[in-house]
């Protein structure tokens, strides 16, 4: 009768050299791609710390499993990564400070807005907010302002709740009151302080986020080629350029370049101008396509920026 020999007896000392280089180098790669946001010296730096790690437990004579259990699976670990390196305190809260900041900006133009610029046919003339209700009615409006950048002084704990709470009254007002259609873009803002640090918490987004931004920032300028076609309005020149540019950025976001968010948000700026300074037929498309050009442009430059390098001491 053969005596049976345990399995791990029977594997080679170069085959269990293979199994421990590869359980390593899975564990490696998990890591590396959770910790894409940090600087490239960080990420090798932790990366180092892992891989002598799994060395001290090889001459320890430890299994790879038990390494991999004394660090915790690849989330695990990054997550304590990120909070030691204090990451989630620093990029992705910056960013939802961000916009958050702008929300509250974008609200603040809002109400100018309405209460000095837009004219409104049910008031009699002077047919402004302002000119019939006084500096009243400017108080009003800038509720939404203060309101978008309430989570910005809420504790960290609570913060998520405040954007949530935020995002939500923001949406309503948006639908229910009067002139509400004009905070839109804030509300949009808010649900992007709320969403694109979660999408960013890894490192810069995946290339779907990145499509579905880009067709985002396309599909106003479609609807309103398509308008033109058909003859529900024209388009001159500069609207024909305009389009063009929106359409080369959306490609340019879905490709990753950061630096196109930031012209979408200048050009998403410009169009909130216009449409204020010159009220029409389309003024609320064109602000509502302006606040989403500002919400896509500043989330995709915000969530592909290279971190900052640590400080030298």
């Amino acid at each position: 009768m053969t005596e049976k020999t345990p399995m791990n007896e029977k594997t080679t000392m170069p085959e269990r050299t293979v199994m421990n280089s590869n359980a390593e180098d899975s564990y490696l790669r998990g890591v590396s791609k959770r910790l894409q946001a940090l600087t490239p010296e960080q990420r090798e730096a932790v990366l180092d710390d892992v891989r002598a790690h799994f060395a001290d437990a090889a001459d320890a004579g430890r299994s790879p499993e038990q390494a991999v259990e004394s660090l915790g699976n690849p989330a695990q670990f990054t997550e304590r990564v990120r909070t030691e390196l204090g990451h989630e305190e620093g990029r992705t809260d910056q960013m939802r400070r961000v916009l958050q900041w702008l929300a509250s900006g974008v609200a603040v133009f809002a109400a100018m807005f309405v209460s000095f610029w837009r004219p409104d046919d049910s008031l009699p003339m002077p047919n402004t907010q302002f000119a019939v209700h006084g500096f009243g009615i400017v108080l009003l409006s800038l509720v939404p302002a203060v309101i978008a950048a309430v989570p910005n002084f809420a504790s960290p704990r609570a913060r998520t709740v405040f954007t949530a709470a935020v995002a939500a009254f923001l949406s309503v007002l948006s639908f229910v009151f009067p002139d509400g259609w004009a905070f839109a873009p804030t509300a949009w803002l808010a649900w992007a302080a709320l969403v694109v640090p979660v999408i960013a918490r890894n490192g810069p987004p995946a290339i779907g986020w990145r499509i579905a931004g880009g067709v985002l920032a396309v599909l106003p300028m479609a609807l309103a080629v398509g308008g033109a076609i058909v003859g529900s309005w024209g388009l001159e020149l500069d609207g024909v350029l305009y389009t063009a540019a929106v359409a080369v950025l959306g490609v340019l976001m879905a490709l990753g370049k950061p630096w196109a968010g930031i012209i979408l948000a200048l050009l998403g700026g410009a169009a909130l101008v216009s449409s204020a300074l010159y009220p029409g037929m389309l003024t609320s498309g064109v602000w509502w396509a302006g606040g989403l050009f500002i919400t896509l442009g500043a989330s995709q430059a915000l969530m592909h920026a290279r971190p900052r390098k640590p400080a030298q001491k």
